[in-house]
Formats: C-alpha cells, structure tokens, sequence
C-alpha cells in the first residue's frame, strides 16, 4: 500500500431579452389582436386577459421607459484550490493537447458525477503498480475516487500488480504481448491473454481503505470464439451467472454487472465446455471520480505495441473510453541504440504508428508522453549518454507528430549521469540496477507529473501560462 509523498506538495452570463418597443403598446399589432392572434382569452369587454399589458398594467416592464428586468449575476469565475498552485520541477510540453482531459476534469469540478478514465502504458517504469499508483492516489485525492478500472485476470508476473485490489487467482495459461506467442494479436488493453478449459479461478476484492475501498460497476472483459466454454461469475454471496463464451467467430465481448456501491469481491471460475479465454473484470465506481490504470510491459520494447491487430486495440480503447492514454517506454529500446540495431528516425516511425494505432479507437482523447529516465545499464550493455539522449530526442518528435503532450522526465531528473547521482543520494532514490528508480524515486516522479498536469490544468481553466519555473 502506497501512500501520498508528503513533500509533494503540492454559466454563461445569461441575459434578458431586450423587449420589443412595440410589443404592449396601445395601438400596436398585439393590442389589436384577435383570439387567434394573441395568446390570451378576450374578454367581454374587449380585453385581452393573461396577455401583455399596456402603460396602466402592473407588470414593469411594459410602456415608454419602463425598465427591464435585471440580468442575473454571472456566475463566479472559476478558482483553482490553494493546492492547486504549484510550481512544477519540469512543465509539460505541447500543454493545450490535454485540452480534452482538462475538460472531462472540470466537468468534475464543477459538480458532475462522471468518471474520467486513463489508461497507463508502458515497460517496467511503470512496474508493480509504482508509479501509476503515486498518481493515481494524487489524481484520486484532488478528483474523487473512481474505482481501481481494468485489473487483469491473473498475475502473470511478478511485474504485475495493483495496489487498489486484492488479486487471487491460478490456473490460467496466458500469453503475453511482449513474448509475439498469439498469432491473432487479441492480447487485450492490458497487454496479456489468459485461456482455460477449466478449473482457472480468479478472485478479485476491494481493499479496506478510503481509494479503492468501493466499486458500483463491474465489466467482466472476454473473447468469444467457436470452441468458447462457460464461465462462472459471482459477486459475494449472490447466485452465480454462467457467460456462454461460444460465438460464430473470435470477437471481445463484455459482461456488465451493477452492484450497490460499496465493498465487493467476485470471483471467476472456467467451467469447462471448451476454451474460456479473457482479460479482466473493470472495477468503477459512479463517481464523481477518476481511474488510473497501468498496464506494463516487463522486458518490452515500445514497437511491441504493434502486435496488437490494429482493429483489436482500437476496439478495447473504444468500448474503455479513456479520456487520457499516457505512454511510458523507451528504457528497453537503449540497447537497441547501444548495439547499433535502432537509430533516430527508426524509433520514431515506430513509436508514432504504436500511438496512432492506440489511439485510433477514441482520436479525440488526450495523449502523453513520458520521456525515459536516465539510465546507465540495460540487461549486460552499458548505456551512454547518447543512447539516452538519442531515445528521449525521438520521444520528443512523436509527442509532436501524433498530437500528444511530452514530460522530460530525463530532464527533469537531472538529464545525464543523474541516474548514478540519485542512486548515490541519502536515502538513495534509485536502484542498484542503475536502470531504475526505487520508491522513493518514483514518489518524487511522480509528484513532479501531477505537477505539471495540474500547472497545465489550471492554465487551461484560467486561460492563462504561468512563467517558466526553475529546472523547467
């Protein structure tokens, strides 16, 4: 269980139509209306009941110089929170490409109760739910709580974990996307397949904490196909529903399920009857909240986003509806670099088709990138300077080509020779491995891009750009 660093500290004007100088006034066309002219009932006098009234009439605004009705104040101008004020370690580049998330965040803000969603990709920076969960916890603090989102069906690494749940399952074999084994590219958003003819369980519970502690909504994530079997899902003690997964063809599908928003657990058994196969069960809330959900890719280098099947990736994001995708790779690509097999333009024609193939399923959601951290190791080849500046350079160029904002992280920590500082810092902020940062280190990284995020969220509100900040 994580919790929040500490010294990351962190209506329209509406306006009364102007009355028409002839409408009510003796003489005028209303005035001498008939029933069917005038919205009102003639009397037998001759008078025109319930309609607009002349000079002598009660009503203020009718007759030569009579006034009109004020308009009604217009609404406060929007103000950030006192935390809300930060000065970024290092701001954001290309800002106005989260236009779109800012706008779902304010919707928030201004009192909906929606849920807005990320989706967090990346290698094993963003490993063992590290990172993301430093913001998510910031994200969920300053937005409200949207439930933990899309928790894969089993542990299929060390690497994979989510502070938010309690995860429990065995006997499903899966594949996973950096390994190339499945010929159809249905890996699933979060990277990895899972399948069983029967026998796999998985167990999935809300922690007794004040983030994650309740889910209103659940969404078992699955693949149809013609040698489908059944699977057995469970919400705490309710009777049990059986999904057929047998279709005509290999297709994803996804079984809602509406809870009283609250502590749950379901679990998930393969019946048998053929081949079960899926990826996970979604977990949210009904907000007012947001979700941030990682997916990593241990070992993987970022052109591994390609073998997903195009229609396949683009069909997950779509039914997701992320509001904002977040790429975090890179580190893995530097041996690459080092071995003389990826140069510049090579890594960015990779990246940048990975980007638009993700986000051709919702193209109107926001992107960031995240530069690599520095690094002096990867597996037994030592990493330059040049390696990484090569890697951070391009990253730079494909935030630009596909549209999507950019975090030098590499920058921001210092730039080269800053991995072996932190790791030589009291307590140390970087492992032994010299290739990543430990807990401390991704706190303090983390701090630094919910700063930027929120500098650049306040700036959008308020139509404003705050001056460059130090080391920014």
């Amino acid at each position: 269980m994580l919790s929040t660093l500490g010294l990351m500290t962190l209506g329209p004007t509406g306006c009364a139509a102007p009355s028409s100088k002839e409408e009510g006034r003796p003489g005028s066309e209303l005035a001498k209306a008939s029933p069917a002219d005038a919205s009102g009932v003639v009397s037998g006098e001759g008078k025109v009941e319930g309609s607009t009234k002349g000079p002598a009439g009660d009503q203020a605004d009718e007759g030569p110089g009579a006034k009109a009705e004020p308009a009604p104040p217009p609404e406060p101008a929007w103000q950030p929170r006192p935390e809300d004020r930060v000065t970024p370690q290092q701001r954001l580049d290309r800002p106005e490409a989260l236009s779109y998330f800012f706008d779902r965040l304010a919707r928030i803000d201004d009192g909906a109760e929606e849920v807005v969603r990320v989706v967090h990709l990346g290698a094993s920076m963003i490993g063992a739910d590290d990172l993301p969960s430093v913001l998510r916890t910031r994200f969920q603090t300053r937005f409200g709580d949207g439930g933990a989102g899309l928790v894969l069906l089993q542990r299929y690494m060390p690497n994979y974990l989510h502070h938010w749940v309690e995860l429990d399952a065995d006997g499903w074999d899966h594949c996973y996307i950096a390994y190339l084994c499945k010929k159809d590219g249905f890996y699933g958003l979060g990277g990895t397949t899972f399948w069983s003819d029967g026998g796999a369980r998985t167990r999935i519970s809300t922690r007794d904490h004040e983030l994650g502690g309740k889910v209103s909504k659940y969404e078992v994530w699955y693949a149809a196909d013609t040698r489908g079997g059944r699977l057995e899902v469970r919400v705490d003690k309710g009777e049990p529903e059986v999904i057929e997964t047998r279709g005509e063809a290999l297709e994803d599908r996804y079984h809602p399920i509406d809870v009283e928003a609250g502590p749950h657990q379901i679990r998930l058994r393969a019946l048998g009857g053929g081949r079960v196969r899926g990826y996970g069960v979604v977990l949210e809330t009904d907000g007012p909240g947001i979700t941030w959900e990682q997916f990593s890719m241990l070992g993987a280098f970022t052109k591994r986003m390609l073998a997903w099947d195009p229609e396949h990736i683009a069909g997950q994001i779509a039914h997701r509806d992320p509001d904002l995708v977040v790429f975090t790779y890179g580190g893995n690509d530097t041996r690459r670099v080092a071995t003389g097999k990826l140069g510049h333009e090579q890594y960015v024609e990779e990246y940048s088709e990975a980007v638009k193939r993700v986000r051709a399923g919702k193209p109107e959601m926001s992107c960031l990138i995240t530069a690599m951290i520095d690094r002096a190791k990867s597996l037994e080849f030592d990493i330059k300077a040049e390696h990484v500046e090569l890697i951070v350079a391009a990253q730079r160029e494909v935030a630009e080509k596909t549209g999507c904002a950019f975090f030098d992280s590499f920058t921001a920590m210092g730039g080269a020779g800053s991995m072996v500082e932190w790791r030589k810092k009291k307590p140390p902020l970087a492992s032994g491995d010299l290739k990543h940062l430990n807990h401390r280190g991704r706190e303090i990284l983390g701090g630094w891009m919910f700063d930027a995020v929120i500098d650049a969220y306040v700036a959008h509100r308020t139509g404003t750009r705050a001056a460059p900040s130090e080391g920014g």
